[in-house]
C-alpha cells in the first residue's frame, strides 16, 4: 500500500516494491547508527568535560559572599570545638499539639572513640525519633540569645562560673495553647 502511494506521489521515482522496503530498512540501520554515534559522542564528552569541570572548581576564587560563609563556618565549628560546655535544643511546634522545647547544656568533653556521647543522651533524653532532625546544637551566644529567659538563675550562676566538672542540665518545656 505504502508503495503504491508513493509511485502515485511520486511518478518519477519507480521502484520496486523490494527496493522501498531495502530503502526503509538502510534508514532504519542509519537512524539507529547515529543516535549510537551521539550517545557515544554526548559520553565522552561529558566524562572529558565533568573532568575539567570539576579541576575548574577547585582553582577557582570564592566571592566575597562564599568567603564570609566559609569563614563564619569555620569561626562556627571553632567556637563549637573550643568551648567550655555545649548547647543543644529542639524546638518543637505543631498545630494542635503545642510547642515543646528540650535543652540541654553539659561541659564540652572530647571524645576519645569518635562517639558523640552527649548528643545520644540527649536523644535519650528527649525520647522520639520524630524529633532528632530538629536538634540543634549551638553555639552559646545562640543559645542564650534564643533561650536565656527558659535558663533558670541558678543553672545561669553555675554556667558563669565555669567549676562545675560534671555539669549538666536538661529541661524540657511543653506549652499547649488550645
Amino acid at each position: 500500500m505504502l508503495w503504491s502511494k508513493m509511485n502515485n506521489d511520486m511518478p518519477w521515482v519507480n521502484l520496486t516494491q523490494e527496493e522501498v522496503e531495502e530503502l526503509r530498512n538502510k534508514k532504519q540501520e542509519l537512524t539507529e547508527y547515529g543516535k549510537e554515534k551521539i550517545r557515544r559522542l554526548a559520553q565522552e564528552g561529558i566524562s572529558k568535560y565533568d573532568e575539567a569541570l570539576r579541576e575548574l572548581k577547585m582553582t577557582e576564587h570564592p566571592t566575597h559572599e562564599e568567603m564570609l560563609e566559609i569563614a563564619e563556618q569555620r569561626e562556627k565549628e571553632n567556637d563549637l570545638q573550643d568551648a567550655f560546655y555545649r548547647f543543644f535544643a529542639v524546638d518543637y511546634f505543631a498545630t494542635g499539639e503545642g510547642r515543646s522545647i528540650w535543652l540541654k547544656i553539659c561541659r564540652n568533653y572530647k571524645s576519645y572513640d569518635d562517639k558523640d556521647r552527649e548528643l545520644e543522651k540527649f536523644k535519650s533524653f528527649v525520647g522520639h525519633e520524630h524529633y532528632y532532625p530538629g536538634i540543634e546544637e549551638l553555639t552559646e551566644r545562640e543559645f542564650l540569645d534564643k533561650y536565656t529567659r527558659m535558663i533558670p538563675h541558678m543553672v545561669a550562676h553555675m554556667m558563669q562560673k565555669r567549676d562545675q566538672p560534671m555539669f549538666t542540665w536538661e529541661t524540657h518545656y511543653h506549652f499547649n495553647y488550645s
